[in-house]
């Protein structure tokens, strides 16, 4: 017999879960967010406009390949701008796992020319939109039962004006 804690309440919000893998199959993470939850596009669009601002502060280091500063002095800016993609990747799904999809490679690490935290951030916004689209797709069909009208059948013998009133057309 399980375990029960009656205290306790388990509630379906319609969080789900994606898990994230490399190119091998290998998973990295997973991601929780909500679908129903649509102005995490809002956040993402706003994020992705910021991003080169974010990023600014890049641009007059010496960063590696592997996404580290070449020079110590660089290395704080470098962490301090990580972070704050990390808390900006938090916020966008609502979460507190943003270090685990860099646990093991640098955000700023270079896949091919690009930093790897934009291929990140766009493997995700994929499936994010595919799950807002299946979301949206189930509650257009539970919402169509109740919104669309129910056609009468006709009844031999009754004009279509059956049940106006006198004096209307």
């Amino acid at each position: 017999m399980a375990n029960v804690n009656k205290n306790v309440a388990v509630i379906d919000d319609g969080t789900r879960e994606i898990p994230v893998k490399n190119k091998f199959g290998m998973e990295i993470c997973k991601i929780y967010f909500r679908p129903a939850d649509l102005s995490i596009i809002d956040r993402y669009n706003n994020m992705m406009e910021g991003f080169d601002q974010m990023i600014e502060p890049l641009k007059n280091l010496s960063l590696n390949n592997d996404g580290t500063a070449t020079f110590e002095k660089d290395w704080q800016v470098l962490k301090q701008v990580e972070e704050d993609l990390k808390d900006k990747i938090n916020k966008l799904f609502g979460m507190q796992d943003a270090d685990k999809l860099f646990e093991n490679r640098s955000p700023f690490s270079a896949v091919n020319g690009e930093f790897y935290c934009l291929h990140v951030l766009n493997a995700l916004i994929a499936v994010v939109n595919a799950a807002i689209e299946d979301e949206a797709k189930l509650s257009q069909k539970r919402m169509a039962k109740y919104l669309t009208d129910i056609e009468q059948p006709k009844k031999a013998g009754v004009s279509s004006n059956a049940g106006a009133v006198a004096g209307q057309s």
